[in-house]
């Protein structure tokens, strides 16, 4: 009876919710093409924005008025998800999918982010 109890608690506790990850984790998008962005799910985006967020962050690449507002993990999200938004702005499919092909094989998401980062005025130029 005790092992099947224990047997329980463990199934409970081992749901597939227990093994979700985090916003923040996952991302795969970082060094990819503009076309691999267009096809990934929010919530790889999501987390590569965070990531992208997280390293200016640690590099002292954000303004001041941006890196003050960050005091944790949470605080990265409203960032991260104004950054997603943005790069699905500059990465808008073009109907054709040759000329999608052509306009976007080249683009990267981490160089993308990077100028939209400058001018959105969050990076830190000086």
């Amino acid at each position: 009876m005790k092992k099947t109890l224990l047997l329980a608690a463990l199934l409970l506790v081992a749901t597939p919710q227990a093994f979700a990850a985090e916003w923040y984790e996952n991302g795969t998008l970082h060094n990819e093409s503009a076309l691999e962005w267009q096809d990934a799910s929010h919530a790889n985006k999501l987390a590569t924005a965070g990531d992208l967020l997280a390293a200016a962050y640690q590099q002292g690449s954000l303004k001041p008025e941006i890196a003050n507002k960050i005091n944790g993990v949470a605080d990265i999200r409203p960032l991260a998800e104004t950054l997603v938004s943005q790069l699905d702005d500059m990465f808008k499919p073009e109907a054709d999918e040759a000329a999608n092909r052509k306009m976007f094989a080249n683009q990267k998401v981490n160089e993308s982010a990077a100028m939209l980062l400058i001018m959105m005025g969050w990076a830190d130029m000086s």
